[in-house]
C-alpha cells in the first residue's frame, strides 16, 4: 500500500469506529414481522396446494429468504396456511381453509385459496406460520390493501410488505408475498 494511501485511509478509522463498516450503513433487516397466531390455529393440516375453492379465487406466490442476507432462498420450508370460509367462519373440526405448502429448491411457492372476506371489525387476512431447519418459526398475517378494517384491528401496526397489492389479470386475482426467515 502507498504512503498516501495509507494515510488516507487512517482517517477513515474514527468514521467506521462510530458507524461501523460501510456495508452497516444500509440495513439488511428485511426479517418479515411476526403476527398474532389468531385463536383458531389448528395442526395436522394436509399437504395442498389447493387451499379452498368456494368463494373468489386467489392465488398468491412467493419466495422464502433467509434474513441474514436478505436474498438466499430457503428450499423445503413448510408454510402452513390457515383463513376463514367464504362466509367468515374457520373450521375448527376439520380442514376447509387450511394446508401446507412447501417452497421448491428455489424457495419459491404458490398456493390457490379464495380471497377471505373480512368479519366483524377484522379486515381480510391469511395466517401462515413458516418452518425451516436451522431456521427459528414465523407466524405472522397478511392483509390486503383497500381494505377499510385495516385501521380498526391490530393490523393498522402490520408493516407494508405484508399488506399485499392484488392485481387482477384475465379474471384471476394474483398477490406476490415474499417471507424473509
Amino acid at each position: 500500500m502507498k504512503r498516501k494511501s495509507f494515510v488516507a485511509s487512517l482517517t477513515l478509522l474514527p468514521v467506521f469506529k462510530l458507524f461501523g463498516t460501510p456495508g452497516a450503513l444500509v440495513s439488511r433487516d428485511c426479517r418479515t414481522q411476526r403476527d398474532a397466531e389468531g385463536p383458531y390455529y389448528k395442526a395436522g393440516a394436509p399437504l395442498k396446494t389447493t387451499i379452498e375453492t368456494e368463494g373468489e379465487a386467489l392465488t398468491i406466490t412467493g419466495t422464502i429468504f433467509q434474513s441474514s442476507d436478505c436474498a438466499t432462498p430457503v428450499a423445503n420450508a413448510t408454510i402452513d396456511i390457515w383463513h376463514c370460509d367464504s362466509r367468515g367462519n374457520y373450521d375448527n373440526s376439520g380442514f376447509k381453509c387450511r394446508g401446507l405448502v412447501k417452497s421448491d429448491r428455489q424457495g419459491k411457492y404458490s398456493f390457490k385459496t379464495i380471497f377471505p372476506p373480512s368479519y366483524g371489525s377484522r379486515p381480510r387476512h391469511i395466517h401462515f406460520k413458516v418452518r425451516a431447519d436451522g431456521f427459528k418459526e414465523l407466524t405472522s398475517q397478511i392483509y390486503f390493501k383497500g381494505d377499510p378494517n385495516l385501521q380498526n384491528d391490530f393490523a393498522k401496526n402490520a408493516e407494508s410488505s405484508r399488506v399485499l397489492a392484488i392485481k387482477k389479470t384475465e379474471g384471476e386475482q394474483h398477490g406476490q408475498f415474499d417471507i424473509y426467515i
